[in-house]
């Protein structure tokens, strides 16, 4: 059976998973608040599913917040997989969970006596094989509608107990009257308890894939009912062959229009849903967008932008959708050549229409540092004259060094020499003989210019007789 969402590769043989976490992994965050009511954005997600829409589906879901699209992001990707086709086991395949797994079997019509069908009883004994073969297991009987004072699940619980199935391996929904139904209520049931860890539907062919979407759909509602991950998982699926293409292949136009109107009613929009269809929402337009700066602001001349932190979200219709955008924004206007604040102009474009937002930072002196070296630093008394080779370059970029270097010897000063930027930073100074024998202090001192900071050195030498 092709997966609804992620396939599980923890177990072996058929065993395929139909639908992936669907956001149970990922705690509900706070997350940037849609203008449009969550209600909305829903019935928007389920109609462009419909119409194929898939921009704007997207678009709808990226207005959600983070918790919310996370689980609706999930779940439509298991709803386009299942419209491509699944894959429907007949017998009951191998490798399901050994313990948490529940058979979850969907009732039909009785008789007018109150009794099973033959739809009802195939259905059974697909079940029955199922239990066989997972002792383990427990099975969900769903079904309500009632005839002679009987409902589907009481029938078909009393069938399976005929049977041998054990009364305590037998979970019982009795108030559903469509798969719709089934699907909420059995769902519901599920998750009363966290021992069911997994389940397998088991249908009709012809039934298994609206089924499968259908009870994916009740999953999410919960979640979102609770506003707490449940990690259920379900299970590829056993379905009675009334049809040997049935759910296999690309799903028909009116089976769509079919599953997508139970969705809606799974969630309870199917009101909001009808209307939609008479009124489709307007076309998305971009109206503004919104910029978080970077998280650097401030650089030193000749760095380059960071845009690291930085995020655009796009807001159309005047903030009715939004959608993250960074990655396609441009960045104009950042120039690191002069001291000062400045602004750097964000800019995103959607079609024909480009709308822009800006960040101001500020860009400071860039930090320099001396190096020096000497001929010597034990010279003669009065006899030797040490060479001094200076270095001024810029610490954090690539500026080019100009300005004052002082030389001082014991605090006075010897020597300005106006370094230029061809120069490179280098300078070269010869000290004058140092009468006086013992330790003696060298400072050299750069004054800074108007890109660079200033900075200093100093070197101490030993004058021996």
């Amino acid at each position: 059976m092709k997966p609804i969402s992620r396939a599980s590769s923890a177990v072996t043989g058929l065993l395929v998973v139909l639908l992936s976490v669907c956001g149970a992994l990922v705690a509900p965050p706070a997350a940037r608040a849609a203008t449009a009511p969550a209600a909305d954005l829903r019935v928007q997600a389920i109609y462009f599913q419909k119409t194929g829409s898939t921009s704007r589906r997207e678009l709808v879901l990226s207005s959600m917040s983070t918790w919310q699209a996370g689980l609706w992001t999930e779940f439509l990707a298991s709803w386009d997989t299942a419209n491509k086709g699944l894959k429907v086991y007949t017998t009951t395949p191998k490798g399901l969970p050994d313990q948490g797994h529940v058979f979850v079997v969907l009732g039909s019509a009785l008789t007018r006596t109150g009794g099973a069908t033959t739809k009802v009883v195939r259905r059974l004994k697909v079940a029955l094989a199922a239990l066989a073969k997972y002792p383990n297991s427990k099975v969900l009987v769903s079904g309500g509608g009632a005839r002679n004072g009987h409902t589907e699940a009481q029938v078909m619980r009393d069938w399976l107990v005929a049977k041998g199935i054990a009364r305590a391996r037998i979970l019982v929904e009795a108030g559903s009257s469509s798969t719709v139904g089934n699907a909420i209520n059995s769902m519901t049931l599920l998750s009363k308890d966290a021992k069911h860890t997994s389940y397998t539907i088991i249908s009709d062919a012809s039934h298994i894939r609206r089924a499968t979407i259908l009870f994916n759909a009740a999953r999410v509602r919960i979640q979102e009912q609770t506003g707490k991950p449940w990690a259920i998982t379900p299970v590829a699926n056993v379905a009675y062959s009334d049809s040997s293409t049935a759910s296999r292949g690309p799903v028909p136009v009116a089976t769509h229009k079919i599953i997508v109107s139970n969705v809606a009613s799974v969630f309870g929009l199917y009101s909001r849903y009808a209307a939609l269809l008479a009124s489709p929402p307007a076309s998305a337009k971009l109206t503004s967008i919104e910029v978080t700066a970077p998280k650097t602001l401030t650089y030193q001349v000749g760095q380059k932008l960071d845009p690291k932190g930085m995020v655009v979200t796009a807001l159309f219709n005047k903030g009715y959708y939004s959608k993250p955008v960074t990655g396609s924004a441009a960045i104009a206007g950042f120039d690191s050549s002069r001291v000062g604040k400045a602004k750097a102009k964000v800019t995103y474009r959607s079609g024909t229409v480009s709308k822009s937002a800006a960040f101001t930072y500020e860009i400071v002196k860039a930090t320099s540092g001396v190096s020096v070296k000497a001929s010597t630093t034990r010279p003669k008394r009065s006899s030797t004259r040490v060479v001094l080779k200076a270095t001024v370059a810029a610490t954090g970029s690539k500026v080019t060094p100009y300005g004052k270097v002082r030389f001082y010897l014991d605090g006075k000063l010897l020597k300005v020499i106006t370094l230029k930027a061809s120069q490179a930073g280098l300078v070269k100074y010869t000290l004058p003989t140092i009468s006086r024998t013992g330790k003696h202090r060298i400072v050299l001192k750069y004054s800074g210019s108007s890109k660079l900071e200033a900075a200093r050195q100093e070197l101490t030498v030993k004058v021996r007789k």
